[in-house]
Protein backbone atom coordinates (compact mmCIF):
# COMPACT_ATOMS: atom_id res chain seq x y z
CA UNK A 1 0.00 0.00 0.00
CA UNK A 2 2.64 2.07 1.16
CA UNK A 3 5.13 1.21 -1.77
CA UNK A 4 6.13 -1.29 0.43
CA UNK A 5 5.62 -4.83 1.37
CA UNK A 6 2.43 -6.16 2.35
CA UNK A 7 1.50 -9.00 4.84
CA UNK A 8 -1.88 -10.96 3.51
CA UNK A 9 -4.04 -9.50 6.09
CA UNK A 10 -2.91 -5.75 4.76
CA UNK A 11 -3.05 -7.12 1.12
CA UNK A 12 -7.15 -8.03 2.02
CA UNK A 13 -7.67 -4.74 3.36
CA UNK A 14 -6.04 -2.79 -0.05
CA UNK A 15 -7.87 -4.97 -2.18
CA UNK A 16 -11.39 -4.65 -0.34
CA UNK A 17 -10.70 -0.50 -0.69
CA UNK A 18 -11.41 -1.47 -4.64
CA UNK A 19 -13.13 -4.13 -5.13
CA UNK A 20 -16.18 -3.55 -2.11
CA UNK A 21 -17.44 -6.29 -0.83
CA UNK A 22 -18.95 -8.86 -3.61
CA UNK A 23 -19.34 -11.90 -2.29
CA UNK A 24 -18.71 -13.55 -5.48
CA UNK A 25 -15.24 -11.65 -5.89
CA UNK A 26 -14.01 -12.58 -2.05
CA UNK A 27 -15.10 -16.27 -2.69
CA UNK A 28 -12.70 -16.13 -5.25
CA UNK A 29 -9.61 -14.19 -3.78
CA UNK A 30 -10.47 -16.68 -0.89
CA UNK A 31 -10.18 -19.81 -2.92
CA UNK A 32 -7.03 -18.10 -3.96
CA UNK A 33 -5.26 -18.25 -0.51
CA UNK A 34 -6.49 -21.25 -0.13
CA UNK A 35 -4.96 -22.54 -2.58
CA UNK A 36 -1.40 -20.75 -1.63
CA UNK A 37 -1.96 -22.26 1.95
CA UNK A 38 -2.31 -25.91 0.32
CA UNK A 39 0.51 -25.50 -1.73
CA UNK A 40 2.35 -24.04 1.34
CA UNK A 41 1.32 -27.05 3.44
CA UNK A 42 2.39 -29.45 1.05
CA UNK A 43 5.49 -27.61 0.32
CA UNK A 44 6.98 -26.95 3.58
CA UNK A 45 5.21 -29.72 5.90
CA UNK A 46 3.69 -32.74 4.63
CA UNK A 47 6.69 -33.39 1.54
CA UNK A 48 8.50 -31.07 3.36
CA UNK A 49 10.36 -30.28 -0.33
CA UNK A 50 11.21 -26.78 1.20
CA UNK A 51 13.44 -27.86 4.36
CA UNK A 52 16.42 -24.57 3.99
CA UNK A 53 13.66 -22.16 4.31
CA UNK A 54 10.71 -22.02 7.01
CA UNK A 55 7.28 -20.64 5.65
CA UNK A 56 7.61 -17.69 8.17
CA UNK A 57 7.70 -14.02 6.22
CA UNK A 58 6.99 -11.80 9.07
CA UNK A 59 7.81 -11.46 12.81
CA UNK A 60 5.79 -9.34 15.23
CA UNK A 61 7.97 -8.25 18.70
CA UNK A 62 6.12 -6.68 21.20
CA UNK A 63 8.15 -4.57 23.75
CA UNK A 64 5.88 -3.71 26.06
CA UNK A 65 2.60 -6.20 26.92
CA UNK A 66 0.08 -2.89 27.81
CA UNK A 67 -0.76 0.04 25.95
CA UNK A 68 -1.63 3.75 27.31
CA UNK A 69 -5.08 3.72 25.57
CA UNK A 70 -8.78 1.61 25.85
CA UNK A 71 -9.75 1.71 22.28
CA UNK A 72 -13.40 0.41 21.75
CA UNK A 73 -12.60 -1.98 19.04
CA UNK A 74 -9.32 -3.77 20.54
CA UNK A 75 -9.32 -6.77 22.70
CA UNK A 76 -6.47 -6.53 24.80
CA UNK A 77 -6.90 -7.89 28.10
CA UNK A 78 -5.88 -4.89 30.38
CA UNK A 79 -5.75 -6.88 33.71
CA UNK A 80 -3.07 -9.02 32.29
CA UNK A 81 0.67 -8.56 33.38
CA UNK A 82 2.68 -6.06 32.20
CA UNK A 83 5.90 -6.74 31.13
CA UNK A 84 8.30 -4.64 29.24
CA UNK A 85 11.29 -6.60 27.31
CA UNK A 86 14.63 -6.95 28.58
CA UNK A 87 17.61 -5.85 26.33
CA UNK A 88 18.78 -9.49 26.95
CA UNK A 89 15.85 -11.47 25.68
CA UNK A 90 15.92 -8.97 22.50
CA UNK A 91 19.65 -9.87 22.19
CA UNK A 92 18.71 -13.77 22.71
CA UNK A 93 16.17 -13.27 19.80
CA UNK A 94 18.30 -11.88 17.39
CA UNK A 95 21.28 -14.30 18.20
CA UNK A 96 19.56 -17.11 17.33
CA UNK A 97 17.21 -15.00 14.42
CA UNK A 98 20.66 -14.79 12.56
CA UNK A 99 22.44 -17.53 13.26
CA UNK A 100 19.73 -20.06 11.36
CA UNK A 101 19.45 -19.66 7.80
CA UNK A 102 15.98 -20.70 7.50
CA UNK A 103 14.38 -18.06 8.72
CA UNK A 104 15.98 -16.29 5.86
CA UNK A 105 12.74 -16.40 3.81
CA UNK A 106 11.53 -13.45 7.15
CA UNK A 107 11.09 -10.15 4.66
CA UNK A 108 9.55 -7.91 8.06
CA UNK A 109 10.10 -7.74 11.60
CA UNK A 110 7.29 -5.58 12.97
CA UNK A 111 7.68 -3.70 16.61
CA UNK A 112 4.14 -3.82 17.96
CA UNK A 113 1.36 -6.24 18.49
CA UNK A 114 -0.75 -5.68 21.33
CA UNK A 115 1.31 -3.04 23.53
CA UNK A 116 2.17 0.20 22.70
CA UNK A 117 5.84 0.17 21.60
CA UNK A 118 6.90 3.38 22.69
CA UNK A 119 6.22 2.90 26.29
CA UNK A 120 9.31 0.97 26.52
CA UNK A 121 11.55 3.09 28.52
CA UNK A 122 14.34 2.00 27.10
CA UNK A 123 13.66 2.20 23.56
CA UNK A 124 16.57 4.55 22.70
CA UNK A 125 18.83 0.99 23.85
CA UNK A 126 16.36 -1.53 22.24
CA UNK A 127 16.57 0.08 18.80
CA UNK A 128 20.30 0.19 18.93
CA UNK A 129 20.52 -3.77 19.78
CA UNK A 130 18.66 -3.94 16.83
CA UNK A 131 20.52 -1.81 14.49
CA UNK A 132 23.92 -3.26 15.78
CA UNK A 133 22.44 -7.30 14.84
CA UNK A 134 21.71 -5.62 11.15
CA UNK A 135 24.91 -4.39 10.79
CA UNK A 136 26.40 -7.79 12.03
CA UNK A 137 24.28 -9.10 9.25
CA UNK A 138 25.40 -6.53 6.23
CA UNK A 139 29.02 -7.54 7.58
CA UNK A 140 28.29 -11.18 7.02
CA UNK A 141 26.71 -10.72 4.04
CA UNK A 142 22.68 -11.97 5.55
CA UNK A 143 19.61 -10.50 4.46
CA UNK A 144 18.24 -8.77 7.19
CA UNK A 145 14.49 -8.02 7.10
CA UNK A 146 12.43 -5.01 6.96
CA UNK A 147 11.82 -2.89 10.23
CA UNK A 148 8.49 -1.85 10.88
CA UNK A 149 6.89 0.28 13.51
CA UNK A 150 3.21 0.85 14.10
CA UNK A 151 2.18 3.51 17.36
CA UNK A 152 -0.78 4.87 18.37
CA UNK A 153 1.33 8.25 18.39
CA UNK A 154 0.17 10.03 21.86
CA UNK A 155 3.12 9.89 22.98
CA UNK A 156 5.16 10.29 19.89
CA UNK A 157 6.52 13.15 21.26
CA UNK A 158 9.43 15.51 20.63
CA UNK A 159 11.95 13.23 22.58
CA UNK A 160 10.76 10.01 20.76
CA UNK A 161 10.64 11.58 17.08
CA UNK A 162 14.02 12.09 18.21
CA UNK A 163 14.94 8.43 19.34
CA UNK A 164 13.33 6.91 16.39
CA UNK A 165 14.80 9.45 13.38
CA UNK A 166 17.82 9.41 14.36
CA UNK A 167 17.74 5.34 15.43
CA UNK A 168 18.86 5.04 11.40
CA UNK A 169 16.88 1.87 12.02
CA UNK A 170 13.12 2.05 10.41
CA UNK A 171 12.06 1.45 6.91
CA UNK A 172 8.69 2.58 7.77
CA UNK A 173 6.48 3.56 10.34
CA UNK A 174 2.75 3.73 10.66
CA UNK A 175 0.27 5.69 12.96
CA UNK A 176 -3.17 4.21 14.38
CA UNK A 177 -5.84 6.68 13.52
CA UNK A 178 -9.48 5.60 13.40
CA UNK A 179 -12.71 7.49 12.95
CA UNK A 180 -13.32 9.94 10.17
CA UNK A 181 -13.54 12.97 12.74
CA UNK A 182 -12.30 14.66 15.50
CA UNK A 183 -15.19 12.98 17.48
CA UNK A 184 -15.21 9.44 15.92
CA UNK A 185 -11.75 9.23 16.75
CA UNK A 186 -12.31 10.22 20.41
CA UNK A 187 -14.86 8.18 20.93
CA UNK A 188 -13.28 5.03 18.99
CA UNK A 189 -9.54 5.27 20.51
CA UNK A 190 -10.63 6.40 24.24
CA UNK A 191 -8.12 8.38 26.07
CA UNK A 192 -6.91 9.48 23.03
CA UNK A 193 -6.97 13.64 22.56
CA UNK A 194 -6.88 14.21 18.89
CA UNK A 195 -5.22 17.88 19.08
CA UNK A 196 -2.63 16.03 20.35
CA UNK A 197 -2.26 13.56 18.46
CA UNK A 198 -2.34 15.89 15.33
CA UNK A 199 0.41 17.82 17.15
CA UNK A 200 2.69 14.56 16.82
CA UNK A 201 2.30 13.59 13.97
CA UNK A 202 2.69 17.23 12.18
CA UNK A 203 5.73 17.25 14.05
CA UNK A 204 7.05 13.65 13.07
CA UNK A 205 6.29 14.16 9.59
CA UNK A 206 8.34 17.90 9.63
CA UNK A 207 11.30 16.76 10.92
CA UNK A 208 11.17 13.24 9.10
CA UNK A 209 11.00 15.62 6.15
CA UNK A 210 14.50 16.97 7.25
CA UNK A 211 15.61 13.88 7.75
CA UNK A 212 18.73 12.76 5.66
CA UNK A 213 17.13 9.68 5.31
CA UNK A 214 13.56 9.80 5.26
CA UNK A 215 10.88 6.90 6.87
CA UNK A 216 8.05 6.38 4.57
CA UNK A 217 5.10 6.90 6.58
CA UNK A 218 1.82 5.48 6.99
CA UNK A 219 -1.67 5.55 8.39
CA UNK A 220 -4.06 2.73 9.50
CA UNK A 221 -7.69 4.10 9.80
CA UNK A 222 -10.46 1.72 10.83
CA UNK A 223 -13.67 2.61 9.50
CA UNK A 224 -17.15 1.88 10.76
CA UNK A 225 -19.47 -0.83 8.85
CA UNK A 226 -21.98 1.78 7.70
CA UNK A 227 -19.12 4.02 6.21
CA UNK A 228 -17.49 3.27 2.91
CA UNK A 229 -13.76 2.59 2.33
CA UNK A 230 -12.91 6.08 0.92
CA UNK A 231 -12.20 9.51 2.18
CA UNK A 232 -15.47 11.10 0.54
CA UNK A 233 -17.42 11.51 4.15
CA UNK A 234 -14.69 11.86 6.44
CA UNK A 235 -13.78 15.69 7.58
CA UNK A 236 -11.63 17.98 6.55
CA UNK A 237 -8.83 17.84 9.15
CA UNK A 238 -9.33 14.08 9.46
CA UNK A 239 -8.27 14.16 5.24
CA UNK A 240 -5.60 16.47 5.82
CA UNK A 241 -3.41 14.27 8.30
CA UNK A 242 -3.75 11.13 6.05
CA UNK A 243 -2.66 13.43 3.08
CA UNK A 244 0.65 13.98 5.13
CA UNK A 245 1.90 10.71 5.09
CA UNK A 246 2.84 9.01 2.05
CA UNK A 247 0.30 6.38 2.42
CA UNK A 248 -2.92 5.24 4.12
CA UNK A 249 -4.82 2.13 4.42
CA UNK A 250 -9.01 1.93 5.52
CA UNK A 251 -9.94 -1.06 7.08
CA UNK A 252 -13.42 -2.28 8.32
CA UNK A 253 -12.77 -4.16 12.17
CA UNK A 254 -12.42 -7.78 12.70
CA UNK A 255 -13.30 -9.50 15.66
CA UNK A 256 -9.86 -10.18 17.41
CA UNK A 257 -10.19 -14.10 17.25
CA UNK A 258 -13.37 -14.10 18.80
CA UNK A 259 -12.62 -11.74 21.56
CA UNK A 260 -14.22 -8.75 20.26
CA UNK A 261 -18.46 -8.92 19.42
CA UNK A 262 -19.34 -6.54 16.48
CA UNK A 263 -22.46 -6.20 15.31
CA UNK A 264 -21.94 -6.56 11.80
CA UNK A 265 -20.27 -9.44 12.12
CA UNK A 266 -22.53 -11.62 13.97
CA UNK A 267 -24.74 -12.56 11.06
CA UNK A 268 -21.98 -12.95 8.96
CA UNK A 269 -21.89 -16.20 6.56
CA UNK A 270 -19.33 -18.67 7.83
CA UNK A 271 -16.28 -18.79 6.22
CA UNK A 272 -17.04 -23.26 5.74
CA UNK A 273 -15.36 -23.19 2.51
CA UNK A 274 -12.71 -21.57 2.90
CA UNK A 275 -9.10 -23.71 3.40
CA UNK A 276 -6.09 -22.58 5.72
CA UNK A 277 -4.97 -19.14 7.55
CA UNK A 278 -1.93 -16.95 5.90
CA UNK A 279 -1.59 -15.95 9.50
CA UNK A 280 -0.86 -18.84 10.91
CA UNK A 281 1.35 -19.95 7.80
CA UNK A 282 3.19 -16.76 7.77
CA UNK A 283 3.62 -15.38 11.83
CA UNK A 284 5.29 -15.87 14.73
CA UNK A 285 5.07 -13.37 17.43
CA UNK A 286 7.73 -12.49 19.99
CA UNK A 287 6.33 -11.58 23.62
CA UNK A 288 7.94 -9.10 26.12
CA UNK A 289 8.77 -12.15 28.49
CA UNK A 290 10.44 -14.06 25.17
CA UNK A 291 7.48 -16.56 24.69
CA UNK A 292 6.15 -16.98 21.33
CA UNK A 293 2.67 -16.98 19.93
CA UNK A 294 1.49 -18.25 16.65
CA UNK A 295 -0.77 -15.32 15.63
CA UNK A 296 -1.16 -11.03 15.79
CA UNK A 297 -4.52 -11.58 16.10
CA UNK A 298 -3.70 -13.04 19.34
CA UNK A 299 -3.32 -10.35 21.61
CA UNK A 300 -4.11 -12.49 25.06
CA UNK A 301 -1.43 -15.05 24.72
CA UNK A 302 -3.38 -17.73 24.49
CA UNK A 303 -1.60 -19.40 21.20
CA UNK A 304 1.85 -19.56 23.45
CA UNK A 305 3.50 -22.79 21.68
CA UNK A 306 7.26 -21.83 23.29
CA UNK A 307 9.87 -19.30 24.76
CA UNK A 308 13.07 -17.98 23.20
CA UNK A 309 14.84 -18.29 26.70
CA UNK A 310 14.75 -22.36 26.77
CA UNK A 311 14.70 -23.33 23.26
CA UNK A 312 15.60 -22.25 20.08
CA UNK A 313 13.31 -20.41 17.93
CA UNK A 314 13.00 -22.91 14.87
CA UNK A 315 12.36 -25.60 17.31
CA UNK A 316 9.35 -23.02 18.90
CA UNK A 317 8.33 -23.11 14.95
CA UNK A 318 8.41 -26.46 14.07
CA UNK A 319 6.43 -27.49 17.15
CA UNK A 320 3.43 -30.52 17.04
CA UNK A 321 1.48 -28.18 18.44
CA UNK A 322 1.83 -25.28 15.67
CA UNK A 323 1.67 -28.18 13.01
CA UNK A 324 -1.56 -29.84 14.40
CA UNK A 325 -3.50 -26.05 13.81
CA UNK A 326 -2.19 -26.27 10.47
CA UNK A 327 -3.23 -29.60 9.62
CA UNK A 328 -6.57 -28.87 10.79
CA UNK A 329 -6.79 -25.66 8.96
CA UNK A 330 -5.49 -27.96 6.10
CA UNK A 331 -8.74 -30.30 6.54
CA UNK A 332 -11.19 -27.53 7.01
CA UNK A 333 -11.30 -28.37 10.48
CA UNK A 334 -10.99 -24.65 11.98
CA UNK A 335 -13.27 -24.81 14.65
CA UNK A 336 -11.01 -27.69 16.69
CA UNK A 337 -9.18 -25.36 17.06
CA UNK A 338 -9.75 -23.30 19.99
CA UNK A 339 -7.31 -20.39 19.55
CA UNK A 340 -9.30 -19.86 16.47
CA UNK A 341 -12.67 -21.22 16.37
CA UNK A 342 -14.59 -17.80 16.29
CA UNK A 343 -11.64 -16.01 14.28
CA UNK A 344 -13.22 -14.60 11.11
CA UNK A 345 -10.14 -12.64 9.68
CA UNK A 346 -8.42 -16.34 8.28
Amino acid sequence: MFGLQLNSFEFKNFFVQRIGKSTFVWRIVEFMQGVSFSIDYWLYYKLKLITKKSSITEINIEFVSYCNLRCTLCSLDHDKPKIRMSEEILKTFFEDFLSNAQFRSVKTIHLYNAGEVLLHPKLEEMLAIIKQFKQTAKEKNIFFPQIALLTNATILNEKNTNILLQSGLLDYIRFSMDGGSKEKFEEMRSRAKWDEFVKNITHFCEQNNKNAKKIPTGIITLVEYQNKLNTNWMSEDFKHLLNMVDGYELRYAHNWGGEVEIEELKNKTKKNFKVGCSLLMHQLVLLPNGDVTVCCADLNSKGVIGNITTEKLFDIYSKPERREMLHKFMQGKKKEIELCKDCETF
